[in-house]
């Protein structure tokens, strides 16, 4: 009976830990710090680490350019590119709860024109579910579709895409859920 209160106290210290991380990453998020930064790159390398929460999972990666520059702060761009895929797995995950056999799908596409930059990502998980009706709200702060999720994820998100003049749209599907960003150039 201790050793397993004590590794319930851990998890709960645990998750604390990073509800108050949370907290002041959106409290005080930093400017932007800009610079060419290859998008193609910073995507490449948060589905990699994505990978990671769920290898079975498959996502799929297509771009028109090997090398898409944009005057970006690459930390911040990550932050975005990682809380999108996770939030696609975590999807996945949930519906994948229901059914054993279920085959989790993520595309994800970047292409690029003289006026603007496409991040569209696609998952076939279980969509925005109550938000579907009325999806901006999803991006208010403390709004979450997970029981243990904080409803920062999304705020700290859109925040970063209004710093690098873009415009995030949530687009409910019959299976699953789009997201599209679009970067003014």
């Amino acid at each position: 009976d201790f050793s397993k209160s004590l590794l319930i106290i851990g998890k709960q210290i645990k998750q604390i830990e990073n509800l108050v991380n949370e907290f002041s990453d959106f409290a005080r998020m930093p400017k932007p710090i800009l610079k060419d930064n290859n998008l193609v790159s910073l995507i490449k390398d948060n589905i990699k680490l994505s990978n990671e929460l769920d290898n079975k999972i498959i996502i799929d990666f297509k771009t028109d350019k090997p090398d898409m520059l944009m005057n970006s702060d690459s930390e911040q761009l990550s932050r975005v590119f990682f809380n999108l895929i996770k939030n696609s797995i975590e999807s996945i995950l949930d519906k994948k709860k229901n059914d054993a056999n279920f085959i989790g799908k993520i595309d994800i596409s970047i292409n690029e024109n003289v006026e603007k930059i496409n991040f569209i990502i696609i998952d076939n998980g279980l969509g925005f579910g109550k938000f579907a009706d009325n999806i901006k709200n999803i991006l208010n702060p403390y709004v979450t579709t997970k029981k243990k999720g904080t409803g920062l994820g999304l705020s700290i998100v859109n925040k970063i895409i209004n710093d690098h003049n873009g415009k995030i749209n949530f687009v409910s599907l019959e299976n699953g859920a789009k997201i599209e960003i679009i970067f003014a150039k």
